[in-house]
């Protein structure tokens, strides 16, 4: 039996091809997330991503859930492509490759993404739209959308694809009913919550979580940020500046996320007060962490020498006692101290360390992107307003001087909300620890984006303006605003009453009318009797024709058509001339095709006659000193048939059809 071999087109072999160089870029050529990047991970700690599938919901990420190959490999390579040239929302990618993934397994029984069609686009927004929320679906859809055209413009498949998402945006501006009322009661903070968090900062604890949490959600009080925002803050960020009234400006030095420009973001002067205190309570809890990376920047063969290091030379061989306290174990139960060295991979024999010895340990606990605690930014961790030691916001451990770290967005949601971490086991909130949730059915919590949505409700309700607001929240696009605005129908009214008096209630219903009459701009007959009722800017001049009425009589042929105004003065008349120009030009050539006897050319030559008649009168109108500037001229027609100006004049005239159609013909041609 012959053996049937399969030949690839050419344009397979080159997409393939494309396809593997693009992976192969990315992998060896591509710096995002540090040189040192483990391509091979399935988790990036340095992009906070885990590449497993769609069914990968928890933290861990299992075997079973990591994306199938070859598509792991082409999922890698985009999302560090697209993070270091056009980042958006990292999550949206990851849930539109995950979507594509499943569904190219479904329809191929494969996993390769030359392998797409217009179909598996088709079954990954549904199954976009069954994995998520419906905001979460909408933007995994348009991330979808975007891969499609990716993979086109770079040539990645060898078939044209023009996909565009089904998925259509959520209905989010609904004010009204128990849903609004229950999506702005998810988005907003409870008063509560904030009152108790109002009255823990003022009490001026003590405890490193309680400076941590309290202080941060100040900051994030006083200004709408996002946490990672407020977390990547320099040491050095106040601007106090004078203003031209004689008082002060206080604001931060900002770095927004998401594309936005570094501004300075304002703080309003109710807010001052609070924002100062809360950034010295950071820095002073997270000096010493800028001293040792400073130190550990400046100092790379030194032992850092903290408060508990012991005063003897590099190479001075180190009792056990001297060596766990140089790494900030400081106690008197010598079984925990010889178990702790030995868990951290370190001699517990006396004079089996030293300083020089203990400082390579040090260095191999470093953060991966040292010295950046965020290199996008530029931001170093000797700079950093928020770098830490290890365990520093712990409650129970002791925190250690010679290891930084990085805190991140969870640790501060994590003391905000109390969280089950196991059977009858609670991790409390910061809620817990101060009594405030005692009797209560329902425990208080707040999510660290909360409160930018409730700083954007409150600008709203005090009528900033959208492109002040979408810059006070470091905003690139004006129109993301309406997702942060959970003003309630009643708010509203409130606001319109308050600007126009004649809305108020306090009135009769008869005031009300006659206020509101007022105001009317002009009568339905007085309308009918405009000799310029609407005006849109043309090429010479304006069109005054009513497009609502009826479209165009003369498709754009402006200078033969009446309802074309020209303004004495208008720079517009050196259009004129050169228009002129032209159809002289354009005369000519009709009198020599006349000539050789060309069919129709006599009909141009009348049509070209027409304009070049009515240009000369224009410009010589425009030109005579005698016409004042700003005067406005228009052109009669008499060929000129106006089915609107016809119907007006015969509703205006009234009687007139009694006189008979020969009269009232006459009539309205006189009127014209």
């Amino acid at each position: 039996m012959a053996e049937i071999f399969h030949f690839s087109s050419r344009a397979d072999l080159d997409a393939a091809d494309t396809l593997d160089l693009f992976i192969q870029r990315c992998r060896e050529d591509l710096k995002v997330f540090g040189r040192d990047l483990d391509w091979e991970a399935n988790y990036w700690t340095q992009a906070g991503v885990a590449f497993g599938n769609i069914d990968h919901k928890a933290r861990v990420l299992k075997d079973e859930h990591v994306l199938r190959k070859p598509f792991l490999d082409f999922a890698k390579a985009y999302f560090r492509y697209q993070q270091g040239h056009k980042p958006t929302g990292a999550k949206n990618e990851m849930r539109a490759l995950k979507a594509l993934e499943r569904a190219l397994i479904e329809r191929t029984g494969g996993a390769c993404v030359s392998e797409v069609d217009h179909g598996t686009f088709d079954l990954a927004a549904v199954l976009a739209r069954d994995a998520y929320s419906p905001g979460m679906s909408y933007h995994a859809g348009r991330e979808l959308e975007r891969l499609a055209r990716f993979l086109v413009k770079f040539r990645l498949i060898s078939r044209q694809l023009q996909w565009v998402s089904p998925i259509r945006r959520p209905v989010d501006t609904v004010r009204t009913g128990k849903t609004a009322r229950a999506e702005r009661e998810r988005k907003l903070p409870s008063d509560e919550a904030l009152d108790a968090l109002a009255e823990i900062f003022s009490r001026n604890p003590d405890c490193n979580r309680d400076i941590f949490t309290t202080s941060t959600t100040a900051l994030l009080l006083s200004a709408p940020s996002r946490v990672s925002e407020v977390l990547a803050l320099s040491v050095n960020c106040e601007v106090d500046e004078p203003k031209a009234d004689g008082t002060r400006a206080y604001g931060w030095r900002f770095l927004p996320g998401k594309g936005a420009a570094p501004m300075i973001k304002w703080i309003p002067d109710a807010m001052v007060s609070v924002a100062k205190e809360a950034i010295r309570r950071v820095r002073i809890l997270t000096a010493d962490a800028r001293w040792l990376a400073r130190w550990l920047e400046d100092r790379p063969t030194e032992f850092p020498r903290h408060t508990l290091c012991p005063d003897v030379s590099e190479d001075a061989p180190l009792t056990r006692v001297e060596a766990a306290r140089a790494i900030g174990i400081d106690t008197e139960d010598d079984k925990y101290r010889s178990s702790e060295l030995t868990r951290l991979g370190l001699s517990r024999v006396d004079g089996g360390n030293t300083l020089r010895s203990l400082n390579v340990w040090v260095r191999s606990q470093l953060p991966e992107d040292f010295p950046w605690y965020d290199r996008s930014r530029g931001i170093r961790f000797a700079d950093a307003l928020y770098c830490m030691t290890a365990r520093r916001l712990d409650t129970i451990r002791r925190t250690s001087p010679v290891i930084l770290w990085k805190v991140t967005a969870n640790i501060l949601n994590s003391d905000l909300c109390s969280r089950e971490v196991g059977r009858a086991q609670l991790a409390p909130s910061i809620f817990d620890r101060h009594g405030f949730n005692t009797g209560l059915r329902s425990r208080l919590k707040i999510t660290s984006h909360q409160f930018r949505h409730l700083l954007n409700t409150l600008a709203q309700r005090g009528g900033l303006g959208q492109a002040e607001i979408a810059r006070w929240s470091g905003r690139v696009d004006v129109g993301q605003n309406r997702d942060y605005d959970h003003m309630s129908e009643f708010e509203i009214v409130d606001m319109l009453r308050a600007h126009d008096p004649s809305l108020r209630l306090d009135q009769s219903l008869r005031e009300l009318v006659d206020e509101i009459s007022k105001k009317l701009p002009i009568t339905r007959e007085e309308f009918e009797l405009l000799v310029i009722p609407t005006a849109h800017i043309t090429e010479y001049g304006y069109c005054v024709h009513d497009y609502v009425m009826s479209p165009c009589q003369r498709y754009r042929d402006c200078l033969n058509c009446s309802e074309q105004v020209c303004i004495k003065g208008d720079h517009r008349i050196s259009r004129l001339k050169q228009r002129l120009e032209l159809i002289r030009q354009l005369i000519a050539r009709a009198e020599a095709e006349i000539a050789d006897g060309v069919a129709g050319a006599d009909r141009w030559y009348e049509i070209h006659k027409l304009t070049e008649s009515r240009l000369s009168e224009l410009i010589a109108i425009m030109e005579d000193p005698s016409v004042r500037d700003g005067t406005i001229i228009r052109l009669r027609n008499e060929a000129e048939f106006s089915p609107l100006r016809r119907a007006l004049n015969i509703k205006l005239l009234g009687g007139a059809q009694a006189l008979g159609p020969a009269c009232s013909s006459l009539k309205l041609a006189g009127k014209y």
